[in-house]
């Protein structure tokens, strides 16, 4: 896989698409897909037509976003372009589904979504599917409708194994409208799957920033569709959390960013992120939750030295990567400007990988499972 990464920071979409395709070295007809994520100041409707209109044969998705990131840095306000071409012709297939209307029926698109895996070959039916395919995922992310769409993938989907990488539209921090697309049509309450069948090493990557401090909560009384928590250990949220941190109630709002939920599933840590308390001590959460599931309170651990980490994984496995692209969570983002970090992680990935791109998301997908401050990176060998 190649993959090229081109940026505009232009404010008129025709001239920033313009400004994109110039940048690029090969024939529109030569990529076999497109991955573009724009910033939500942007007219997302007409950026995603007009950079369909470019490349008619490729599967062109895209996605807004809460900051773009390139190898010069996370930034805000642009577009992002990847186009994906093969070194080899014919190893690589790609094919997506939108999904429309997420939060109410997703599950009458079974048939566009078996159609779009077959298109390509990748035999949804088989234990041993995720030999040579997976999928990537962009989800509108303010409809709470993600462990929706992955629990419907996966129940189409008979290999446990088979992976999924993919992340959450962001809208800049208006929490107004996000959007995703493929080719040409766009959608506010959509989702996106692309099914890649290829014979190139490929790997999915989970990082999280945050371990165990040997505090865990029990979340008592909660509304799992609204993401409401209204009792922890069956006390007031509010005052539970800051008992168990050993804080006072008004440090509370400033803990949250460091010291979110983990969700245990064997040997994998899961994320959940805490959006805010409200006046009442009732407390919002990014993902979806359930009654009476246990909870461990994590802290931070050295980011720097975690991201060394992850480079060095992922070119111990795969030594000559073609394609990365970074799902990071928005709040990730946040805590990295907080603490001065953003150059510094920045440059770490610079260092390592000959090339990637990625957004700021509102929520990411690691197979089976929609995590929070967390990045999962999908990297795609040459």
């Amino acid at each position: 896989m190649n993959q090229e990464v081109v940026q505009s920071k232009r404010s008129d979409e025709e001239q920033a698409v313009n400004e994109l395709c110039s940048k690029l070295r090969k024939n529109a007809d030569l990529y076999i897909a497109i991955l573009f994520f724009a910033s939500s100041s942007y007219d997302f409707e007409k950026i995603s037509e007009l950079i369909a209109a470019r490349f008619p044969k490729a599967q062109v998705a895209g996605s807004t976003t809460s900051g773009e990131i390139t190898k010069d840095g996370f930034t805000t306000n642009s577009i992002v372009l990847n186009a994906l071409s093969e070194n080899v012709s014919g190893r690589t297939k790609i094919s997506g589904v939108l999904i429309e209307d997420i939060e109410q029926f997703p599950f009458i698109q079974r048939k566009e979504i078996e159609k779009a895996a077959l298109s390509i070959g990748v035999q949804i039916a088989s234990p041993n599917c995720s030999r040579n395919s997976f999928a990537i995922t962009l989800i509108c992310g303010l409809k709470n409708s993600e462990e929706g769409v992955l629990s419907l993938l996966y129940s189409l989907i008979k290999d446990p194994y088979f992976l999924v990488a993919g992340g959450s539209a962001g809208d800049d921090l208006a929490f107004k409208k996000t959007q995703v697309s493929l080719n040409g049509k766009s959608h506010s309450s959509g989702a996106v799957i692309l099914f890649v069948n290829t014979t190139t090493p490929f790997k999915i990557y989970k990082e999280n920033i945050f371990k165990r401090m040997g505090k865990s909560v029990m979340l008592t009384s909660v509304n799992p569709e609204t993401h409401l928590v209204t009792k922890i250990d069956n006390k007031n949220p509010k005052r539970r959390y800051a008992e168990v941190l050993g804080i006072t109630e008004r440090d509370v709002d400033n803990a949250i960013l460091d010291h979110p939920f983990g969700r245990v599933f064997g040997e994998e840590m899961f994320i959940a992120s805490l959006v805010k308390f409200n006046d009442s001590g009732d407390l919002s959460m990014y993902a979806r939750v359930l009654q009476d599931s246990q909870q461990e309170i994590l802290e931070p651990m050295d980011v720097i030295s975690i991201t060394e980490e992850t480079c060095n994984k992922i070119l111990s496995d795969i030594p000559r990567p073609g394609c990365i692209i970074l799902f990071n969570c928005i709040l990730r983002t946040i805590g990295f400007q907080k603490k001065r970090q953003l150059q510094s992680v920045n440059e770490i990935w610079r260092k390592n990988f000959p090339v990637y791109s990625g957004f700021s998301t509102y929520g990411e997908q690691f197979g089976h499972i929609n995590s929070n401050q967390t990045l999962v990176a999908l990297v795609i060998g040459e």
